[in-house]
């Protein structure tokens, strides 16, 4: 009778996790604040070329791109914990240095080296996910972080550059240092915590008796898992595409706004937050639910939302109403926050505890190669093209390969489980 009247774990009742939430709720805030204070510094106090502008997705992107692979790996071998607590203090320290820069490519060369040790970060969190939650809850999980990183980068940027407007740039930039002490402050208590190392460590243990291969090996490994599990493979492309659509037109759309809006040079930081605003309720929508399933139906239909949003911009003219973009950049979020939350959770379902970091250090080097490569590509075809044709036939691929996702659902997005239930009918 008890048994039956006890109430169902939540996950705010994981204390791990918890603690794993603030911190990462802290250190992203205060990225954002720092985004803000990098952008009004080389803009506006430095008077920075374009090209030196055009560096800073760039030193972000790059070290992601190169070592994310190589940083999955590690988080696979080692205490996760610690190397997030470690990566934060060195990240406060290296924006403490920022503060003393005064000339771009000083704060290029900090900026690059901040993002090399934070690549470590993403993987070794979502090993620390699969570890201490339980996979009734991990979708709950995901969600949260996920609302937490859309909430960031609304709230950041407004307050950011209000407190850019009163004070100094530099403002921001110790606000993110002192977030990431803060952060690495609050790792530091899981660390302590003898419960929490026992069940933090236990998998370290593990690794060491049964993952001695070497490390280029494990990183081969990585690869093969993700080749050869068609879940992973079919929505790692799917991503890929979606994000080297995104960043070849989100980069042009002042270019665009200039020509059709001309007195309305805030539209383009409006689209972005009503951008964000659909992907933070589409998130909060996911929340409710335990599980996801039908694979090609949600990635499909993320595409489908995306391509539908850039699709309606690139139909617009001189003379639009305002509230049309507006709602077109708010169903494109909608899209990019199913893409998100169901990538993560496909990584989180489909991989062993001591393959995840792996595989997310992959995902993560792959979706940043978009970053490097599709702005050049979106300036380059829109610069001979304009900005309307490739919008509308970027739009026109995602919405193509959306729909064919819908139809290959039962084909290319047979999960982990039905695949070991079809070897164990098999093997009977």
């Amino acid at each position: 009778m008890t048994t039956n009247l006890r109430k169902e774990e939540t996950i705010w009742q994981n204390s791990i996790f918890m603690r794993l939430f603030a911190s990462y709720s802290v250190s992203m805030l205060g990225h954002w604040f720092d985004m803000v204070a990098i952008i009004v510094l080389f803009g506006y106090v430095w008077n920075a070329d374009p090209m030196m502008i055009a560096l800073i997705p760039v030193a972000y992107a790059l070290p992601q791109v190169v070592l994310g692979q190589f940083a999955g790996v590690l988080s696979d071998k080692f205490h996760k914990v610690k190397i997030m607590m470690i990566a934060d203090f060195t990240t406060a320290l290296l924006t403490f240095i920022l503060l003393f820069s005064n000339h771009p490519i000083t704060a290029i060369i900090v900026i690059s080296l901040r993002a090399t040790v934070n690549v470590v970060h993403s993987p070794a969190q979502q090993g620390l996910v699969k570890l201490v939650v339980k996979e009734n809850l991990i979708m709950k999980a995901i969600t949260l972080n996920g609302s937490v990183n859309q909430l960031s980068k609304i709230i950041g940027p407004f307050i950011g550059a209000s407190l850019v407007g009163i004070a100094s740039p530099k403002l921001c930039i110790l606000i993110n240092a002192i977030a990431f002490t803060i952060s690495a402050i609050i790792l530091l208590t899981i660390i302590v915590n003898k419960e929490m190392v026992m069940k933090t460590t236990m998998i370290g243990q593990q690794n060491a008796e049964t993952e001695k291969e070497h490390f280029w090996g494990s990183w081969k490994k990585g690869w093969v898992i993700v080749y050869q599990k068609k879940v992973l493979f079919v929505s790692l492309i799917a991503c890929f595409l979606a994000f080297t659509a995104i960043q070849m037109i989100d980069f042009q759309f002042p270019v665009f706004f200039r020509e059709i809006a001309p007195h309305l040079p805030q539209l383009a930081g409006w689209i972005m937050g009503s951008s964000g605003l659909g992907a933070l309720v589409m998130i909060l929508m996911l929340n409710r639910y335990k599980n996801l399933k039908q694979y090609g139906w949600l990635i499909g239909g993320s595409l489908v939302l995306i391509g539908g949003g850039f699709g309606g911009i690139g139909f617009l003219q001189e003379g639009f109403i305002l509230a049309i973009p507006l709602a077109l950049s708010f169903i494109l979020g909608l899209g990019v926050g199913l893409l998100s939350i169901t990538s993560q959770y496909i990584i989180q379902m489909e991989t062993k505890q001591d393959e995840i970091g792996r595989v997310t250090g992959i995902s993560n080097s792959v979706i940043s190669f978009t970053v490097l490569i599709s702005p050049i590509m979106g300036g380059v075809l829109i610069h001979h093209f304009g900005f309307i044709p490739v919008c509308l036939c970027v739009a026109s691929f995602l919405v193509i390969i959306g729909i064919s996702l819908f139809g290959g659902n039962n084909v290319l997005f047979k999960t982990r489980r039905e695949e070991d239930e079809k070897a164990m009918s098999l093997a009977e």
